[in-house]
């Protein structure tokens, strides 16, 4: 007995350095070889759940975590850790489940509050995880994944003075997407900028630096030289934003500047109130060059054909459930007198279009964001699940349709049809998570009617 307790211990001990260390496939070998022995031991099910998960594993790691419940009914770990695997899978009630168990038998911690307040916000249940988010951080008030889950719930409910102060606490989170820029230059605190120059940064997403760049004429009022930091692709376009001298790629050399700002710390600063948003659009244009070049590459309208881009994929983090298949759009086949053009690019671009359906592909010519503009031009509207086209398009006041996953982004708010920050933009949301056939038979409808109005105004003679 001695011995094999000792032979356990070593398996144990050697799988818990590797998978400390981040060799999960390593340590999950002995693991395994130590549950040949002690099938039973709730600890060892435990850690090979989180070798599992580490793995991609995620219904194995659930398996493993289950089995360790069996033997330990109170052991907290298992439950927080059942709850992870869960949210992984998208099976976020079972996830808010496991999170209340955990909870029931750790010691007071922020980390199981924010992690069951982020199972909540994808269910809708906002008001629940924002009180899990400030009973996370009563117990902690420096813990930034609590301080950011909170800008999440708040922003999402139209809460926004309090939504971007708690925003802030992005640049503390070890995950965060971007890298804090320029923190050697000070932040511009909203102050006259007569005789200053001030670096605006892009961060994030595409997406994110096209909706918040419109506060960069609001920046220039103050009467400084405005500079924009961005990503390479999108240079070209944000050259067109009105009081904007420069636009530079990331990490590029720019002249001595008196101050900074991210982006997305705009709306804090000039204190965004749902009813005080810089709506205006278009506050991206075309060049006429940019115009000409299109509208020879798709020729002169001669019916009255509605024009319709279309995009229905996206990058699978942060959101997995704002994508469908091209499939999905079938019912829009069904619209007459209807063409449509795929602005979609990367993954998804090989689906094929579903029957009846044919759909114009002209992505080998989109090599920047210019190009996307410049043939979103062309079109008469976009339709468009949570992605950066949708946002470019309606940036350059382009009508827009936006399919919504049932747990939308904190930028689209909860309920609404339309958009504050997008005056052309209607949004198609989901009543049930994950469920699309419902919303596209409303989009369906909506583009018959938009279609009929259009082809109204076609059919109608030039006014003297």
């Amino acid at each position: 007995m001695e011995e094999r307790n000792n032979l356990l211990q070593q398996l144990f001990t050697k799988g818990s350095a590797l998978l400390q260390a981040g060799k999960a496939t390593e340590a999950l070998t002995f693991f395994e070889k130590a549950l040949n022995i002690a099938p039973s031991n709730a600890h060892l099910n435990l850690f090979t759940g989180a070798a599992l998960h580490s793995l991609g594993r995620f219904e194995d790691a659930i398996a493993s975590y289950r089995n360790a419940i069996a033997m330990a009914p109170a052991m907290g770990e298992a439950h927080n850790n059942l709850g992870n695997s869960l949210m992984a899978l998208q099976r976020f009630s079972e996830a808010v489940d496991s999170f209340s168990q955990s909870l029931l038998f750790l010691p007071p911690s922020p980390v199981p509050l924010t992690a069951r307040a982020t199972a909540l916000l994808a269910i809708g249940k906002m008001a629940e995880g924002e009180a899990d988010c400030r009973k996370a951080l009563q117990l902690d008030p420096s813990f930034a994944d609590a301080h950011w889950n909170l800008a999440l719930h708040l922003l999402l409910q139209g809460k926004y003075l309090e939504g971007w102060q708690e925003y802030e606490w992005r640049w503390l989170r070890p995950d965060f997407t971007s890298p804090r820029r320029h923190t050697d230059i000070p932040l511009w605190d909203g102050s006259s900028l007569y005789g200053r120059s001030i670096l605006l940064h892009a961060e994030q997403g595409f997406g994110d630096a096209i909706q918040f760049a419109r506060y960069a004429p609001m920046v220039a009022q103050r009467g400084g030289k405005v500079i924009i930091e961005c990503h390479p692709q999108l240079v070209q376009i944000m050259q067109s934003i009105e009081g904007v001298q420069m636009v530079i790629p990331f990490d590029a050399d720019h002249p001595a500047v008196s101050c900074q700002a991210p982006l997305l710390s705009l709306p804090r600063i000039f204190g965004t109130t749902p009813l005080s948003i810089p709506s205006q659009t278009p506050y991206l244009f075309v060049s006429e060059g940019q115009r000409f070049k299109w509208a020879e590459v798709i020729r002169p309208r001669n019916t009255s054909t509605i024009r319709v881009g279309l995009v229905w994929t996206g990058k699978s983090y942060p959101d997995p459930l704002r994508s469908c298949r091209l499939e999905t759009l079938a019912p829009l086949a069904e619209v007459k007198e209807t063409s449509f053009y795929s602005l979609q690019l990367g993954p998804g671009s090989e689906q094929p279009p579903p029957a009846g359906m044919t759909l114009i592909d002209l992505s080998d010519q989109l090599c920047d964001f210019i190009d996307t503009a410049a043939l979103i031009e062309q079109l008469d509207l976009v339709i468009s699940i949570d992605t950066a086209v949708a946002h470019l398009a309606a940036a350059l006041g382009k009508p827009v349709f936006l399919m919504l996953p049932f747990a939308p982004d904190w930028r689209w708010l909860l309920d609404r049809r339309d958009s504050p920050w997008y005056p052309t933009m209607q949004i198609f949301r989901q009543n049930q998570p994950g469920k699309w056939e419902e919303v596209l038979l409303r989009v369906q409808e909506a583009l018959i009617t938009f279609s009929q109005d259009n082809k109204k105004s076609f059919e109608e003679p030039p006014k003297d």
